[in-house]
């Protein structure tokens, strides 16, 4: 976890728990988004949250089934929080949409980054 969110480079981060349904469903996407969009300026990695549960704390993950937050994904540039999915509300739970590869890509905008990474490669 700390090579990820220290690097000089962005990194997208999936926090799931393996008791978590939803986490295995989307395991698979967030898999296929490593393998399409890695790159010596983006790196993919998973947190394991059943395992490392004072992780969940640190970022601001509940671990509650009821708040639906799991699987969450985060993108950090240079260490630095841009963007989260879910998005949390004020109550601390998060607005759940189905999760998916497009979804996750336009979200994150995976595809500017992977494009940004060419063109300046």
């Amino acid at each position: 976890m700390k090579k990820l969110t220290l690097s000089d480079n962005d990194s997208q981060v999936e926090f799931r728990s393996s008791w978590s349904s939803i986490c295995i469903r989307s395991s698979s996407f967030f898999s296929d988004l490593s393998i399409t969009y890695s790159n010596k300026s983006l790196s993919f990695g998973v947190v394991d949250l059943g395992l490392f549960p004072n992780v969940a704390e640190k970022f601001g993950v509940s671990l509650g089934v009821s708040m639906r937050q799991l699987p969450t994904y985060i993108l950090f540039d240079k260490g630095m929080e841009v963007a989260r999915f879910p998005e949390v509300e004020f109550e601390g739970k998060s607005s759940h949409l189905p999760i998916s590869k497009r979804l996750l890509c336009r979200h994150f905008e995976l595809d500017r980054l992977l494009v940004e990474y060419i063109h300046v490669k």
